[in-house]
């Protein structure tokens, strides 16, 4: 029975209709285009959004792949391949070694392939037995160098995130660059850009040195083979395609940079918000509800703002591997197939081959143009990794750039940035006095000192004391007046705007905090800071050794009995039994303790150490009257000058003088005064 035949279109709707679809074709391009440049508008609002609450203003910078991006790129790679001979360089040429390995058992696979498929049609059964089990044999090394290049990239990645991540903290442990990043606003999300940028930076250009080499070593040794069969024309031709094609993916490609870095900035941002809940925890716990509620809401934007940016790169990623897969992958397949009937058809020889023959060059050459053709995408798709190493090269190279400044600068310099970005000082700030000076003396000194906050604000005026061996030194008053800041002056953490101020050689002072810093280790390590723990310095390198005095070794049992005296001073002997190991256990000091007994252990530390100056900031406020005068009185009785700032009064009879931080005002222009507390004065 014949079938029914549908409506036949007529010329004339044959052509309405191609004109149809390439209008509605038209226009729909126009609202994709719309549609991205929308997307891209708003993601650049989202992040200014996060700069500004961030920074305090927008940034402008542009992530690209240009000249800048070529001059960050060599100077990190300086540090991850330092010379010819290093071990890096070794491991490059392996993976060159085995990428080449890889591109000569294709070419093998290949031509195996094919005369398997010639013996198939022949229907000779023995050499195709034959044929396979030489397929079995080249697949052996085949598998061990498919997994040595996996081995080699994994290598190649931890051997340069070594190189860059131990050079960061060389510098970022230098010349306290890590207070002026956390404190002075020095550098955001330090920790991020240390840890995650540098790892993901190092996978990106491990993986790429893989899908670079790789494909071009394909190319050119396909290339040969290939002409053999096609002829360089049309090989020729197949490649003017891909370099279309590759124009038109890259004029068309979303700025994947510039996403890259950003997202990154949001994800820090995101991680920022948790980590100050953790940090004020207790704090938000007190005031909740509502504080509790309030936190969820800026987490949740934070959130809100990461989750929409990723939603927004990608829609555009989609539309990117829209024209990847199409023009690149499955065009690309048929222009390579229709180039291939066509010279063979139009070749002399083709003809007098038989069906086995055409067969077995079917297959072998199908089998090469595919390779050729993955080799040329991936190499026209490189750009995409570029553009992604583009993006975390900048998050990178910034890290590094502020981490050098940082370690090489004055944090004065850091200082009077961040005051300039609160705005000009006020007017009392200007008088000062004379030009501030530092220098180096026997005892801790302030000659006519001024000192202002980071903001500009004058804390004090003409501030004039000393704290000689022997006469301890309280520093009384509210809170903001300067008292820390003081301090911060003395250590040369903050610059002082006028005057002079003589501190004692470096390791006669030792500062302890008001939330003491209990280190990751044994109970003997946290009387032994700021030196080593034990595990970490029996570990550790000559070069970082040699950073610590020459006659420095960490205590053995002998020294055991100096340990016990220190920490039953401070009543915490008890430590040693409850826990297992005695001086050896290892716990988790900080979150075990109460705050009062972390207080004790840094006293403990104190006594440890036997500085000639103490300088003691609040160190004791979590500790009871009397368990503090008892902390004070092994102090003082260890021969040791106490520089504190105390609100408690009953602590000034362990002290010499007192100085009382009021506030600038027209009552007290200087902002401070000096009480002596013995028969002996100071100069007011």
């Amino acid at each position: 029975m014949e079938r029914p035949k549908g409506p036949v279109l007529t010329s004339q709707q044959k052509r309405i209709l191609a004109v149809a679809i390439l209008g509605g074709g038209g226009a729909a391009l126009v609202e994709i285009r719309s549609l991205l440049k929308a997307v891209r508008k708003e993601q650049q609002t989202i992040c200014g959004l996060d700069d500004v609450k961030t920074h305090g203003k927008a940034s402008g910078s542009r992530i690209q792949v240009d000249k800048r991006f070529l001059v960050r790129l060599g100077k990190i790679l300086s540090l991850c391949v330092p010379g010819l001979w290093s071990r890096e360089a070794a491991l490059i040429a392996a993976q060159g070694g085995l990428l080449v390995s890889r591109t000569l058992l294709t070419e093998v696979v290949s031509t195996l392939e094919g005369i398997s498929g010639r013996h198939i049609t022949n229907g000779d059964w023995p050499l195709f037995v034959r044929s396979l089990l030489k397929f079995a044999g080249i697949c052996v090394p085949a598998a061990l160098v498919n997994a040595g290049l996996k081995l080699m990239q994994k290598q190649l990645q931890l051997a340069w995130s070594s190189r860059i991540t131990r050079h960061l903290h060389e510098k970022y442990c230098e010349n306290k660059a890590f207070y002026a990043a956390s404190v002075l606003n020095g550098l955001s999300h330090a920790d991020q850009r240390i840890t995650e940028d540098v790892e993901n930076f190092c996978f990106t250009l491990s993986e790429l040195f893989s899908y670079t080499f790789k494909p071009l070593l394909d190319i050119a040794l396909f290339t040969r083979t290939l002409s053999r069969t096609m002829g360089y024309r049309a090989q020729l031709t197949l490649y003017a395609y891909y370099l279309g094609v590759g124009a038109l993916l890259r004029a068309t490609a979303p700025p994947l940079a510039r996403m890259v870095a950003q997202e990154s900035s949001l994800t820090a941002s995101f991680r920022a918000a948790h980590q100050r809940l953790v940090s004020h925890a207790e704090e938000v716990a007190f005031n909740d509800p509502p504080a509790g509620a309030a936190e969820r809401m800026i987490l949740n934007q934070h959130l809100g703002r990461l989750l929409r940016y990723s939603h927004l790169s990608s829609l555009q990623r989609f539309f990117q591997q829209v024209n990847d897969q199409y023009f690149v992958k499955y065009m690309a397949s048929i222009v390579s197939l229709g180039l291939y009937a066509l010279f063979q058809y139009s070749s002399p020889d083709y003809s007098d081959l038989d069906l086995a023959q055409r067969t077995e060059r079917y297959i072998k050459t199908v089998r090469l143009l595919s390779n050729t053709s993955r080799g040329i995408g991936d190499l026209m798709l490189v750009y995409k990794r570029v553009a992604g190493l583009a993006g975390h090269t900048s998050r990178v190279s910034e890290l590094l750039e502020a981490v050098e400044r940082l370690s090489n600068e004055s944090h004065h310099e850091a200082f009077r940035r961040r005051q300039s970005h609160q705005g000009p000082s006020p007017p009392e700030a200007t008088d000062a006095g004379t030009d501030p000076r530092r220098q180096q003396g026997e005892a801790i000194a302030f000659e006519d000192v001024a000192v202002d906050s980071p903001d500009g604000t004058p804390l004090v005026r003409h501030l004039t004391f000393s704290v000689l061996p022997g006469r301890s030194v309280i520093i009384m008053g509210p809170n903001g007046s300067g008292k820390s800041s003081l301090l911060r002056c003395l250590a040369g953490l903050w610059p002082h705007q006028a005057g002079v101020v003589t501190s004692p050689p470096k390791g006669a002072m030792f500062y302890l905090a008001q939330r003491p810093y209990l280190v990751s280790g044994s109970l003997r390590d946290q009387l032994l800071y700021p030196m080593p723990p034990s595990a970490v310095w029996a570990s550790a390198r000559k070069a970082e050794r040699d950073l610590f005095p020459a006659d420095y070794e960490p205590p053995t049992r002998s020294d055991e009995a100096h340990l016990l005296r220190c920490i039953e001073a401070v009543e915490l002997e008890y430590l040693l039994s409850r826990h297992d190991g005695g001086w050896e256990a290892v716990k988790n000091w900080q979150e075990i303790l109460s705050g009062g007994k972390k207080q004790r252990l840094a006293m403990a530390r104190l006594l440890y150490h036997k500085p000639k100056y103490a300088i003691l900031d609040e160190c004791t406020s979590a500790v009871s009257a009397d368990g503090e005068a008892k902390l004070y009185k092994a102090v003082l009785a260890a021969g040791i000058t106490a520089c504190s700032i105390a609100h408690r009064p009953q602590l000034r009879k362990f002290h010499s003088i007192a100085i009382v931080f009021e506030g600038m005002s027209a009552s007290n222009p200087k902002g401070w005064r000096c009480e002596y507390l013995d028969s002996e004065n100071c100069t007011d």
